[in-house]
């Protein structure tokens, strides 16, 4: 029973410290969160150009944008936007970079939904590579499936 009653004082010291060390440390992690706004709210400050679903189909219509989805090949073989290519975050294919690197047209980059923040980070690399340009799409394919508009499958980018 002695043991019991250390370990409880223990784990109790512990999360002590650690709330504390919370409330004074500069990068401290927030207790509520708005998780909803998170990936725009940190765009927004990273000064990384949002774009909403009314341009996006514009720049489908006038074919003036790269389209790029930064999920997963298997979710982007599920269902896509029409003309993106696949640039899964995480992969970061070469040849694929070098051609978004290389395209006239500036990239649009949007993944899952507004809590995916594959296609800020990805944003936030080419930026890094010298791509300046980039813009994310942050409703990405949950707002495009909301507005049931078409998808494409296959691996094919």
């Amino acid at each position: 029973m002695k043991t019991v009653k250390q370990v409880f004082i223990l784990i109790g010291v512990a999360v002590l410290l650690a709330g504390l060390t919370n409330l004074i440390h500069p990068k401290r992690i927030p207790w509520v969160e708005d998780w909803g706004n998170r990936v725009e709210a940190q765009a927004v400050s990273e000064k990384v150009a949002l774009v909403q679903l009314s341009e996006i189909l514009d720049f489908l219509r006038e074919d003036s944008h790269l389209l790029v989805d930064a999920r997963s090949a298997e979710e982007y073989a599920r269902g896509h936007i029409p003309g993106a290519i696949s640039l899964p975050f995480e992969s970061m294919a070469s040849q694929v970079i070098t051609q978004v690197l290389a395209s006239k047209k500036p990239p649009i980059l949007y993944c899952s939904g507004i809590e995916c923040e594959d296609s800020l980070l990805l944003a936030l690399e080419l930026r890094n590579l010298g791509r300046a340009d980039v813009a994310i799409f942050i409703g990405g394919m949950e707002v495009w499936r909301s507005e049931f508009l078409s998808v494409e499958e296959g691996n094919e980018s």
